[in-house]
């Protein structure tokens, strides 16, 4: 009899990356509905492990989640995917709904003109002269560009377009991101 141990990871340790709540066809293919909805900057790829963790109690994967293998990956309109051990689409239903993580060290290097958003959040937002105004909370895309939410010192919070204009600098050394606050008319 062979021994196993099975590593365990903790759910805020790992990046979401989407979710599957409809199988695709009769093989226990899954459709992935992916966070970035940008899907030629994918990471996914074919042999690559992923968490899977349950949003609902229909769902049997172990609620402490359970790593499963991408054996095949299909990008078009939708994204399918199907996983390593997958019987069929009963095997498949009787997981569904779930979520999709990925550790943070599975990510390939980021070219040196760009930066995962994922590594920006809680980052401090500071203005042009250096001053710490809020912090990163979160961001989202609006199916044209994304968002992000800042959460200011006053405790306010404000959503604005990751656009140059808002967003002039990022310093990854020094963990600040530049923000140019709105000006507002009445």
């Amino acid at each position: 009899m062979g021994f196993f141990s099975l590593e365990i990871m903790k759910k805020d340790e790992l990046i979401k990356l989407g979710f599957v709540a409809n199988p695709h066809g009769i093989k226990g293919e899954a459709e992935l509905r992916l966070v970035n909805q940008e899907l030629e900057d994918s990471i996914l790829d074919e042999g690559m492990k992923l968490w899977l963790f349950p949003t609902s109690l229909k769902s049997k994967i172990n609620p402490n989640g359970e790593e499963w293998e991408i054996e095949k990956l299909r990008f078009g309109n939708k994204v399918i995917c199907q996983f390593k051990g997958m019987k069929d689409r009963t095997h498949l239903e009787s997981l569904i709904p779930f979520e999709i993580y990925l550790d943070r060290e599975s990510f390939p290097e980021p070219e040196d003109d760009q930066v995962y958003l994922v590594d920006l959040m809680d980052m401090d937002v500071v203005n042009e002269s250096g001053d710490k105004v809020g912090t990163l909370e979160s961001f989202s895309h609006n199916g044209m560009q994304y968002l992000f939410d800042v959460r200011l010192i006053t405790g306010e919070k404000i959503t604005l377009p990751y656009v140059e204009s808002f967003f002039p600098e990022i310093d990854m050394e020094n963990k600040k991101i530049t923000m140019i606050m709105p000006e507002y008319t009445e």
